[in-house]
């Protein structure tokens, strides 16, 4: 818990500077190469994590690997973070800001999940409906799953609608499981 909390409020630090320096969507564009970055690469994130290694030497790394890909405002931040301590933090800041990003320009992330691909045109309609309903822009990521078998899943957020044929199924399957029909004969 203590680390979420951290992890917001060097986001939040770094998002005030990067509104302030009119630089928001670069910054955001760092944020979401570093985060990748250390999700793609093991032995950057054991060296980030490692106490044995000393903050000089976390520094020269990651200023030579994001120096000339990144603005110097996301370097001196992730310089700030190593300073501090907190450069095992950085992949969750990283995560906080892309969602105050979201935020802020009135995005929300949809994934939508269904059985065969969607054709463009069906998902724009979905994104207009859900537009209208939340009134922000919607940007949808598809993914295909064949055991849903028909229909979709949607998430945004903590809401799911699961309007699959596997669902159905399954709740007929658990219906079946607790016939309480007793014979009497």
């Amino acid at each position: 818990m203590k680390n979420i909390l951290l992890s917001k409020r060097y986001a939040t630090a770094l998002f005030d500077l990067s509104i302030s320096g009119k630089q928001l969507d670069q910054v955001h564009a760092d944020m979401k190469l570093v985060a990748a970055t250390l999700a793609e690469n093991r032995e950057l994130r054991k060296l980030m994590t490692n106490p044995v290694v000393p903050p000089s030497k976390k520094k020269t790394v990651i200023r030579s690997i994001f120096e000339n890909h990144v603005q110097p405002l996301t370097l001196a931040f992730m310089d700030i973070l190593i300073r501090k301590g907190r450069e095992q933090e950085i992949a969750m800041i990283a995560e906080h800001f892309g969602q105050m990003y979201l935020d802020y320009n009135n995005i929300a992330v949809v994934e939508l999940e269904t059985a065969t691909p969607l054709p463009e045109a069906l998902e724009q309609k979905i994104s207009g409906l859900i537009s209208a309903q939340t009134n922000k822009k919607i940007n949808i990521s598809g993914s295909v799953d064949k055991e849903l078998i028909g229909g979709f899943v949607l998430r945004m957020g903590d809401y799911q609608y699961d309007a699959s044929i596997r669902r159905v199924i399954k709740r007929l399957h658990d219906d079946f499981d607790k016939n309480l029909f007793i014979k009497e004969f």
